[in-house]
């Protein structure tokens, strides 16, 4: 499903042992897309690393697996199956109409992929399930979603971001000034929790302002 892609895909391998706990612990059937991603691969690395799809998990490049980002989804309503080197973050949501994320509700619906976006600090329904998330994505879709928030040369310096880190800009993507400075924002990598904290609490403050 993934060797086929219009950009660079990187599978990374997985513990056979591993890959099976990671699929009990978030209740997939090995049939479906995603848990063939949790019990066949440790994640995937795509488009020179831009965007990280979560899998079995792969200690030896830091990719953490999808039940270490997903520690209870029953509670939290819905599933982390990927995120950009932006801090952006791709859920599938939960059946709870009230699925939230840091008090957010999320939009759309039971099963739909949902994206918060590090430059709108807003989370929208895709409209796509897990599988047409991946397809599509892998399939080149994410030249034309991402094509606002790259510059010169991201290739080479989003490949060095080891897959726990993520990019942090200054000035911050969210801003009018760093949308329109990306070329020449400072970029420090920094945890992958730091930023998406960060990014929930902005989210969160923008959703009770409206």
């Amino acid at each position: 499903m993934l060797s086929d892609g219009a950009v660079s895909v990187e599978v990374l391998p997985v513990d056979p042992a591993a890959g099976e706990r990671c699929l009990r612990q978030i209740g997939a059937t090995a049939d479906s897309w995603l848990g063939a991603m949790a019990l066949h691969t440790g994640g995937a690395l795509v488009d020179n690393g831009w965007l990280r799809v979560y899998g079995g998990g792969c200690p030896q490049r830091r990719l953490p697996d999808l039940a270490a980002v997903n520690p209870d989804p029953e509670a939290a309503g819905h599933l982390l199956v990927g995120a950009d080197v932006l801090g952006g973050r791709y859920v599938i949501r939960g059946r709870d109409p009230e699925s939230t994320v840091d008090t957010v509700v999320l939009p759309g619906e039971p099963g739909e992929i949902c994206y918060l976006g590090p430059d709108t600090l807003r989370w929208e329904p895709l409209s796509w399930a897990y599988r047409d998330w991946l397809s599509l994505l892998v399939g080149g879709a994410i030249v034309d979603f991402y094509h606002d928030l790259r510059w010169p040369g991201w290739e080479a310096e989003v490949s060095a971001v080891p897959p726990d880190r993520l990019l942090s800009l200054y000035p911050p993507v969210y801003t009018k000034e760093g949308r329109a400075q990306l070329a020449d924002s400072d970029r420090e990598a920094v945890g992958a929790e730091e930023l998406y904290g960060l990014l929930d609490e902005l989210t969160a403050e923008r959703a009770a302002r409206h």
